[in-house]
């Protein structure tokens, strides 16, 4: 009886100790089963920003590039642009300045150009007033100057100009080191300069551009 008894109590004890052993290790099955799916959570979690991250990066890298090409796009075009138009205002300068040399040369042919430049001589001794003057002019012009100043009985010398004056003259004071420029070579410059600045073409005009 007490062999029977203490069998029980053994069997009661095992039976006991499995029921423990098998709830324990089940909840260490489902702690590990729940660490591993939250560790996969957090892994796609981690993985899916890794992806976002680099699907930003591939934006940005994709937006910037295209901005680039845009950009570049632009500016060829806003160059080219202004190159058509700088061209065009260079034409347009040309050919007006070239119907003045045309007119130039014919008044040049005409009775008036003595007349104004025995005028510009008078005017450039009232403003210099020196007792020695060296004038410089064109060499097919020399004839020219050497009669009107010897009909005027006026006390210069005259002296061919080393560039091409286009006409007119360029008078000097000697002792008191004044010049004054009367030659059509500078009044072309000056007026080409105050025909930039009047004439001047803007930017976004496209009329200029048309049928280039």
């Amino acid at each position: 009886m007490d062999n029977l008894y203490q069998n029980y109590s053994v069997n009661e004890k095992l039976k006991s100790f499995t029921e423990m052993a098998l709830r324990e290790a089940y909840r260490k099955k489902k702690e590990i089963l729940d660490i591993t799916e939250n560790e996969n959570k957090k892994t796609l979690k981690n993985k899916e920003i890794e992806l976002l991250e680099e699907a930003y990066r591939s934006i940005q890298v994709g937006t910037l590039q295209n901005r680039r090409e845009l950009n570049e796009a632009v500016s060829k075009a806003l160059v080219d642009g202004k190159r058509k138009m700088f061209d065009k205002r260079r034409a347009i300068i040309e050919d007006v300045f070239k119907q003045v040399k045309k007119r130039v040369r014919s008044y040049k042919l005409t009775t008036e150009y003595p007349v104004k430049i025995m005028n510009d001589i008078l005017k450039c001794f009232n403003l210099i007033r020196d007792s020695e003057y060296v004038m410089e002019v064109n060499k097919d012009e020399k004839g020219l100057f050497n009669k009107l100043i010897t009909e005027a009985k006026i006390p210069v010398e005259i002296k061919i100009s080393e560039e091409d004056l286009g006409g007119g003259f360029i008078m000097n004071g000697i002792t008191k080191r004044i010049r004054i420029d009367c030659s059509f070579k500078t009044a072309e410059q000056e007026a080409r300069e105050k025909f930039l600045e009047m004439c001047r073409i803007p930017i976004d005009d496209g009329d200029l551009l048309d049928g280039q």
